[in-house]
């Protein structure tokens, strides 16, 4: 890759004039002398990068141009780059012979598969690095016209991407054309389009018969499992209320015996006072034995005596 790089590099040095279409790669570390304009279709997602963009330009003495493409939304960025770069920008007259090539790299997309397939990668790319932008409050992905940035990438139809999910784009128009029809001019690359194409419909077909028995046995099962978890909460709830009342009586008991320990460390009740109401009983029993008697109970006791 290294190679292929340094030789295209070694070309373009050595044309009289020509076009070097490249990543921000290019932005450091290589000089070719009499860049005369450095275009910037977006603005870089870290604004340090912008600086050494234009740095490709203007080189030993130099002359040179650089500009980047904004929209009217995003135009508060030439504020922020000369606060944060200290980088001034000018604006641009408007261009008027503006030549309309989207009809020809649609024609392109619809003669080879290839063209369609780059189209579609370079949108998808250009929404996900808009998303991450360093300056996501001016850059927001929200505020981004799909439909206008899919016809600047003379896209056939609306990719499929998260992005885009539960949106509906009724200005963009569509081609009629199935673009699954549309063929590489490399007949391998076509040839082995089509054995994935034919492997993906049998995939699909085994699934779309799968889930009907798959969920069938589900239903039974889930239906079973119901009945049971029905069966167990009827019976956890019969034996809650059969066993609540002795429940909160056991519950009483065992707080009343907490108090009378705590009375019993601090010395404020004998051991023998402690060991009687501990051993006395339920309060209902208590009751019961003491009869209509308003003596205490160990009155009562001397009495049956």
């Amino acid at each position: 890759m290294k190679h292929k790089r340094n030789k295209i590099f070694s070309e373009f040095r050595s044309l009289k004039s020509g076009i070097l279409v490249c990543t921000d790669v290019m932005a450091r570390g290589i000089d070719i002398p009499e860049v005369h304009w450095v275009l910037q279709y977006d603005p870089p997602s870290c604004a340090s990068a912008f600086v050494h963009r234009c740095g490709r330009t203007a080189r030993i003495g130099n002359k040179g141009n650089a500009t980047v493409f904004l929209l009217p939304m995003e135009e508060s960025y030439v504020t922020f780059l000369s606060i944060n770069q200290k980088c001034p920008l000018e604006q641009m007259a408007p261009v008027s012979d503006v030549v309309d090539v989207l009809p020809k790299v649609k024609a392109l997309a619809l003669a080879d598969r290839a063209m369609f397939d780059r189209g579609m990668r370079a949108f998808v790319s250009t929404v996900q690095a808009y998303a991450k932008h360093e300056c996501s409050l001016i850059f927001r992905v929200k505020d981004l016209d799909f439909v206008a940035l899919a016809r600047g990438f003379a896209l056939l139809r609306m990719p499929r991407m998260p992005e885009l999910k539960g949106k509906n784009f009724p200005d963009f128009i569509e081609t009629t054309i199935d673009t699954d029809n549309i063929r590489y001019k490399d007949k391998q690359r076509e040839k082995l389009r089509q054995k994935l194409l034919i492997e993906l419909k049998e995939k699909r077909e085994e699934r779309a018969a799968a889930p009907k028995r798959h969920n069938d046995k589900n239903k039974a099962w889930s239906r079973q499992k119901n009945r049971k978890d029905r069966r167990r909460k009827t019976a956890a709830k019969r034996n809650r209320d059969e066993g609540s009342e002795m429940d909160d009586e056991d519950m009483k008991e065992l707080l009343k015996d907490t108090r009378l320990l705590k009375r019993l460390k601090k010395g404020q009740i004998s051991e023998e006072d402690f060991e009687k109401q501990v051993t006395a009983g339920p309060k209902s029993q208590r009751k019961t034995a003491a009869g209509p008697s308003e003596d205490p109970p160990s009155s009562a006791g001397e009495e049956d005596e």
